[in-house]
């Protein structure tokens, strides 16, 4: 009987209205995947021996547990691990965007858009607004922030003081939008302690719960956990060949 050491590629992806995979998404390297099954029984003792004997036992409900570890920051662990919905910013531009009034000098301001570029401030002066020169306020250029460093030189101005700019691509993933997440969990694998033979494992309904932290700022590389119920589904037949949780194929 051969041992069992586990490498491969995981994928998740919705399923549609019949209970079928649509197209499914890499998540990168996964270091640790995990499935746990689990029955709570009811047990019933006779009481005619005098040794109260266990002589039935009914499975009362099946559960299944999922967990895995996702290393890499991309935009379907994200939408996954936040509830959030994640879209690509197209390039364009903003005109006038007001920043706060009045502003301090040596704050940091936010602008609406990252990866900026020709950015240029000026006041609310009628007619003719007044423009800073780019030695008065310092840009980050990628996050998409400024700092006003004088307000006096070429003044005075009149605030507030609104900003022109350019903005690139981006992948931006909102945090909570999405109701809680059902998905197709498929593992396509290695057994390396077998020659390498292959395995498949899907799951085919998961409940994800939300990443229970980001460490962000740390010494190691970025880790984070998925976990979450493994359901019955139920548009399968519980006698068929393919069960209601998932099923594992060796070849």
């Amino acid at each position: 009987m051969p041992y069992f050491s586990g490498q491969g590629r995981v994928y998740v992806g919705s399923r549609d209205a019949l209970g079928r995979p649509l197209g499914l998404s890499y998540v990168g390297n996964v270091p640790e995947l995990k499935v746990s099954l689990s029955v709570e029984t009811l047990e019933h003792q006779e009481s005619t021996s005098g040794q109260r004997l266990t002589d039935l036992q009914l499975i009362k409900t099946k559960k299944g547990e999922f967990s895995c570890t996702l290393e890499e920051l991309i935009p379907v662990n994200l939408a996954l691990g936040l509830y959030g919905t994640t879209f690509a910013q197209a390039a364009g531009t903003v005109t006038a965007e007001a920043l706060p009034n009045p502003t301090t000098v040596g704050s940091l301001y936010l602008l609406s858009k990252q990866n900026v570029s020709a950015v240029v401030v000026k006041d609310s002066t009628a007619g003719t607004p007044k423009t800073l020169p780019a030695a008065q306020y310092s840009v980050n250029t990628k996050h998409g922030s400024l700092v006003i460093n004088d307000k006096t030189a070429g003044g005075p101005y009149v605030e507030p003081f609104k900003v022109d700019y350019a903005y690139g691509v981006a992948q931006v993933t909102s945090m909570f939008t999405q109701p809680l997440p059902e998905r197709w969990v498929r593992f396509e694998g290695l057994n390396t302690a077998d020659g390498n033979s292959e395995v498949v494992i899907d799951l085919y309904r998961v409940a994800i719960n939300p990443a229970k932290e980001l460490s962000v700022i740390t010494d190691e590389l970025l880790k984070f956990e998925l976990s979450g119920q493994v359901l019955a589904d139920t548009l399968k037949p519980a006698a068929g060949d393919l069960g209601q949780f998932g099923k594992i194929v060796l070849l």
